[in-house]
């Protein structure tokens, strides 16, 4: 009788177990709340288990009892909003009625971060420099050359001015998805997987659960965050859901922080929170401009600085050399004035009354800038608009913090360290003074993106008397000390990883696994994505090479059998390295190389170019530059005679 009963229940448990993960299989790919259930599809196989006999049932039952620990049917789906960065929200200049502005070469003008009338650009400093240029060439002293670069900047950004109340001076609207990525126009959903590649989370939630909220540069983030809490609610409503996940990735994690300080919101709607190199505390980059905080060394102004900006669009300084020679033609404080009447015009025309660029200075420094800005009378209004973001950020640990203990909110961070401003990309930034102390992804530094790491300056280690506040947590290099985060346990660091995070696709499958719930610390899946990990770059691997080897597979006909064998094998260690998360430069950089040269064997990618001239010709205007600095040292031609040879001296 007992038996009897033991096999009845068997029975139904087993028709119930086949049943939900039949259910389950058939239902699309969906992001679960309960981890618990994800686990049971995985030990499930992924859609059902089949038994023979009642007994083996019963076995299998007793050998996985985590699958029959929750009896309810899969949590509904959470629909993800992603918080972009800065450029990935696309704004544009319009008329009266809303249309766009058309400039008189016929285009918009629109853009993600600068918004510039290439119509009338070369025009206007013709217009505004050439004279005056001239002019302080001929008699060696500023003719107003100096005023006239500071207005040619003010014009050439004027479109993103902003007035002394921090509102945008010209109609600018920008692009806003009230759908999800599913229902974009195919332009749009193209743009926007090119700017952020979340293939390995939407393969995972599907396209029909991701959403972009987009927000203006040019505006107030106290005033994007209600706007976001009004973009939840109608996702909610539209997904018929009570919650949504939020995945704030560079500057998005400011809109972020003021929508979790608005008085109305509970942190009720929000399921969890990823953020992604996230701009949490501010920056030193962006403080040091406000401050006018830059390195201003001799050499380095006169010799390096120029060749090093220009190297990053095509790897070599050759320009940048012969600009540092051409630059001596200006004496040296012509030259001076020139760069601090560049600064003026930048500041004062596109950041200072700007509210989202204020937003992004670092927490604590933001006080002494607003006195050094702010503290006058017509700038009042923009002071209370700002003092009020700065309550945010000083409040953003405890918001998270009651997110996490009262509503059971998962709050993760995925940082990049180890960089100075002028590593990668975008290394312009090198000038400012802060590279000589930060650990960062280029961009933003770790102790921001993390929430509270203890760092030593790029390239060094903290120092050996460093007592760590928890063990288990310091960098195998050292740099930095997670226990001091603010979640130590839900943050994850990339090394040398630059902050163009959309490049690594392991970072995206990080999310993707955070996201699904099959990782909710860095306990889990440790192996695969390791607390401290690399860095890697596949984007034009993932992106153009393998697309291409397939074409060339599908078309094996057309080529050399082993040419064809050659790219078939680079094919597949490629896509071998890309299941490994665990991140190596060195691997990637092989795998991508051998890619390329199959493409190269079949013809579908160009030979290499010979370098050795462009190589040639950076070296002899390297040398002449080098000749010149130690002849006339940081100073103009003209300036010897006031100033000397150092040379001679």
């Amino acid at each position: 009788m007992i038996r009897s009963f033991s096999r009845t229940i068997a029975v139904i448990l087993s028709c119930t177990f086949v049943f939900s993960l039949v259910f389950a299989g058939t239902s699309g790919s969906v992001n679960y709340t309960s981890k618990t259930n994800a686990s049971a599809l995985t030990l499930a196989g992924g859609n059902y288990a089949e038994v023979d006999t009642v007994e083996d049932a019963v076995a299998f039952i007793e050998k996985n009892p985590e699958v029959f620990g929750n009896d309810k049917l899969p949590s509904e789906k959470v629909p993800v909003i992603i918080l972009p960065g800065i450029s990935q929200s696309v704004s544009y200049l319009a008329n009266e009625d809303g249309t766009p502005y058309i400039n008189k070469d016929g285009k918009e003008l629109s853009g993600g971060l600068l918004i510039i009338d290439e119509s009338t650009i070369y025009e206007t400093l013709l217009k505004n420099l050439m004279g005056p240029l001239c002019q302080t060439l001929i008699l060696q002293k500023d003719m107003g050359f100096t005023d006239a670069v500071y207005d040619t900047i003010c014009e050439a950004f004027s479109i993103q001015a902003s007035d002394l109340s921090g509102n945008p001076v010209n109609n600018l609207q920008t692009v806003s998805y009230d759908c999800p990525v599913s229902d974009m126009t195919p332009e749009d959903r193209n743009a926007f997987y090119r700017g952020i590649p979340m293939e390995a989370v939407t393969d995972l939630i599907g396209e029909d659960y991701l959403y972009v909220f987009s927000f203006p540069l040019i505006g107030k983030p106290m005033e994007s965050a209600q706007k976001l809490d009004d973009y939840i609610q109608m996702v909610k409503q539209q997904k018929s859901v009570d919650k949504v996940n939020i995945i704030s990735v560079s500057l998005g994690g400011t809109i972020l922080t003021a929508y979790l300080d608005l008085d109305h919101v509970d942190g009720s709607d929000i399921n969890q929170i990823i953020n992604v190199v996230s701009v949490l505390e501010g920056c030193d980059l962006m403080s040091d401009f406000f401050a006018r905080n830059f390195i201003l060394d001799d050499e380095f102004i006169y010799s390096e600085y120029i060749p090093m900006i220009l190297k990053e669009s095509n790897g070599y300084g050759t320009l940048g050399y012969i600009i540092n020679i051409a630059l001596r033609l200006l004496p040296r404080d012509v030259f001076e004035k020139t760069l601090t009447r560049a600064v003026d015009g930048i500041l004062d025309t596109l950041i200072l009354n700007c509210p989202q660029f204020w937003s992004m200075i670092a927490k604590d420094r933001y006080e002494e800038i607003a006195d050094r800005y702010l503290n006058d009378a017509e700038h009042q209004e923009l002071r209370e608009i700002m003092d009020r973001f700065y309550l945010a950020q000083c409040n953003l640990k405890d918001n998270l913090l009651k997110l996490k203990n009262e509503k059971g909110v998962n709050i993760s961070n995925i940082c990049g360290y180890d960089l100075v401003y002028s590593d990668y990309d975008y290394n312009f930034f090198g000038i400012m003074k802060s590279t000589l102390t930060t650990s960062s992804d280029g961009i933003l530094d770790i102790d921001s993106t993390s929430l509270g790491a203890t760092y030593a300056p790029a390239n060094t280690s903290l120092p050996e008397d460093y007592v760590p506040a928890a063990p288990g947590y310091m960098s195998p290099d050292g740099n930095i000390d997670a226990s001091t985060c603010l979640f130590p346990d839900n943050v994850w660091f990339y090394y040398d990883q630059h902050h163009e995070v959309g490049r690594n696709d392991a970072i995206i499958k990080l999310c993707g696994q955070i996201i699904i719930g099959e990782i909710v610390t860095t306990a889990d899946q440790a192996e695969a994505f390791p607390q401290f990990n690399g860095n890697r770059n596949t984007k034009t691997l993932t992106k153009t090479y393998l697309p291409e080897c397939e074409e060339v597979l599908a078309n094996a006909g057309n080529y050399n059998p082993n040419d064809v064998a050659e790219v078939q094998a680079a094919y597949d260690e490629a896509n071998l390295m890309l299941e490994n998360t665990v991140c190596n430069q060195a691997q990637t950089e092989a795998c991508t190389e051998r890619v390329l040269n199959a493409l190269r064997r079949v013809g579908v990618r160009p030979q290499p170019e010979d370098k050795s001239q462009q190589e040639a010709l950076e070296a002899i205007c390297k040398f002449l530059n080098d000749v010149v600095y130690i002849v006339y040292g940081a100073q103009g031609f003209s300036d010897w005679q006031s100033r000397g040879l150092p040379l001679l001296q």
